[in-house]
């Protein structure tokens, strides 16, 4: 699967190349100067979750394409950020020098499944902003690991014909909801490599979680919607090609735990837009637009909540 993607790229690559140089004659000179009006804006990421202990906010700030800016997008340490419940009553997260977020507990804040919440953040010298979000309501929704025991069969166009495990998972969507889902596993910090993004650490409030890549015949998943499929059993492969006398669910080289993420709709359409991006940002095409939802701004202001389910 691996190498087929990469001649894939590579295909795709030498044609954006052709492309470059049939079209490199056509350019005109373009005079950039005053075509442009451009406004710094602030940008705030932050995912709300009842199961974790604490919210971390990043606020950044948009640079100047054609303003000579360069370097990093430096954190915003001393910006007024404030939370509510219910858009009357605000409370404001300090800035916390460690982590480099705005942070605030549940303790201090709680969150709930089901609840609405607001963000807001001001700066001087850039706009006001302003966000809010629903966090999703988990549901007990039978979750399963399924595994199969197959000497023949085929997987991406491949045929694995060989005596080997094949795992699945499954579960029933909540009829009459618009729900999206995404599988994470995680493993405590105290076995990670030491090259791992310490900044996903931070966002999941001492945990590492990885994405787990579903697949649902030729087409594969990282985050799910139940749009077109409202009630519908969902089942998708996990792993492939397992050897028959090795145990999945019993391996003590991956002491992963393993749980069903609810995202809301802002989060679902923010990471997929990241991940097709990501994904297409070689190509000779229209940039995608990365979706947010922070007014007079940019990021996510999102949520999500989860259930373990190995």
């Amino acid at each position: 699967m691996k190498a087929k993607r990469i001649a894939t790229q590579i295909i795709l690559t030498i044609c954006y190349a052709l492309t470059t140089c049939v079209f490199v004659g056509c350019v005109d000179d373009v005079d950039l100067e005053d075509q442009f009006n451009e406004t710094r804006k602030l940008v705030l990421y932050a995912r709300l979750c009842p199961q974790l202990d604490t919210t971390y906010i990043l606020l950044s700030s948009t640079k100047l394409l054609y303003g000579g800016d360069s370097g990093d997008f430096p954190n915003i340490s001393d910006a007024i950020v404030e939370l509510s419940a219910d858009g009357d009553h605000w409370m404001r997260a300090p800035y916390d020098n460690v982590h480099r977020r705005y942070i605030i507990t549940n303790q201090e804040f709680p969150i709930v499944e089901g609840g609405t919440y607001h963000i807001r953040a001001s700066y001087p010298g850039y706009p006001d902003i302003a966000a809010s979000c629903t966090v999703p309501v988990t549901h007990d929704v039978g979750f399963l690991f399924d595994t199969v025991a197959v000497d023949h069969d085929s997987h991406w166009g491949e045929i694995y014909n060989w005596p080997h495990k094949d795992v699945y998972v499954q579960w029933r969507d909540v009829q009459g909801e618009g729900n999206a889902y995404a599988l994470k596993s995680r493993r405590p910090r105290n076995i990670m490599h030491e090259d791992e993004d310490e900044g996903w650490i931070i966002e999941f409030s001492g945990w590492q979680y990885y994405s787990e890549w579903l697949y649902e015949g030729a087409s594969e998943y990282e985050y799910i919607s139940d749009e077109g499929r409202d009630g519908a059993q969902m089942r998708f492969l996990l792993d492939a090609d397992i050897y028959e006398y090795d145990d999945w669910d019993d391996d003590d080289d991956e002491p992963y735990e393993y749980f069903l993420f609810f995202l809301d709709k802002g989060t679902y359409l923010y990471e997929n837009t990241l991940t097709e991006d990501n994904e297409l940002n070689f190509l000779l095409l229209e940039p995608l637009h990365t979706y947010t939802n922070i007014e007079n701004g940019f990021g996510l202001f999102g949520a999500f909540s989860m259930i373990r389910v190995k």
